[in-house]
């Protein structure tokens, strides 16, 4: 396995590779944390045939914030990614705030994604309707104020696992950027933009999932063709950190059901 920067335009970002000759799964990154945190999925993920490539969004883990007069794009920071390691086509993983980049990556470049894994994302679509829905949620005026391991992991978890809650806080911290980089997504996410999106999709939910609890990805859902839908029981916002074996098995059914030719 290769870790190490991937020289892309502006900044230099962090990254492992697998390396192999499957197709490509590349991990996107919640923005509580980096690349670290897909420790659970990269071997298994490896085992099933695939290329698994994780890195970190400008300014996380080791990866460089670039010129400040050049912040970029969520979308054209993962395209230069994927064009500085030769993928022309890879399925997309985005947890969390990382599902925001995989959904505004597939709306902009269906071409290159062979399809979208959003597993407790608000995907955050330009809409009145969805604004209100998770306005009434009031998550995030508790960012910053609780602790980030009580607000991602469901109760049950941090109940039964203190440890992994401790690590994943851990992890967390180490990941927090020093200079946080503003970026917009590059590409417009709305009902209209997501009901013409022609990517497998599949929606991971955790049941406990404060951020993105079953009923708002039920709605943003109702706006995509055929959207293939898993609900976790008494899993908060990281279903991949606190039932791993159970996601990636959800996961890697999907994709391996995903034709690629």
């Amino acid at each position: 396995m290769f870790e190490g920067f991937a020289d892309t335009p502006c900044a230099r970002l962090w990254h492992w590779d697998t390396g192999g000759n499957g197709d490509a799964v590349i991990l996107c990154h919640p923005a509580s944390q980096g690349c670290a945190i897909w420790e659970h999925q990269r071997d298994s993920f490896a085992a099933a045939g695939f290329r698994v490539v994780a890195y970190a969004r400008r300014g996380c883990d080791q990866s460089e914030t670039g010129p400040p007069d050049q912040p970029g794009t969520l979308v054209e920071d993962l395209a230069n990614l994927m064009d500085c390691l030769e993928i022309e086509r890879a399925h997309l993983l985005g947890a969390a705030a990382g599902g925001i980049t995989v959904t505004g990556f597939a709306v902009a470049h269906p071409h290159r994604t062979l399809s979208a894994v959003l597993a407790g994302t608000i995907v955050s679509p330009d809409e009145e309707e969805w604004r209100e829905f998770y306005g009434r949620l009031g998550i995030a005026e508790l960012r910053g104020v609780v602790p980030v391991e009580f607000l991602e992991l469901g109760p049950a978890y941090r109940a039964e696992n203190p440890e992994g809650a401790d690590r994943f806080a851990t992890l967390s911290a180490a990941a927090k950027p020093a200079t946080p980089v503003k970026q917009s997504l590059g590409a417009t996410v709305n009902w209209h933009t997501l009901e013409n999106l022609q990517v497998p999709v599949l929606f991971v939910t955790g049941e406990a999932d404060l951020y993105a609890p079953p009923p708002l990805h039920d709605l943003i859902a109702s706006h995509i063709p055929e959207p293939q839908m898993a609900l976790m029981r008494a899993i908060g916002h990281a279903p991949y950190w606190e039932a791993p074996d159970a996601f990636n098995g959800i996961v890697l059914d999907f994709l391996k059901g995903v034709a690629t030719d």
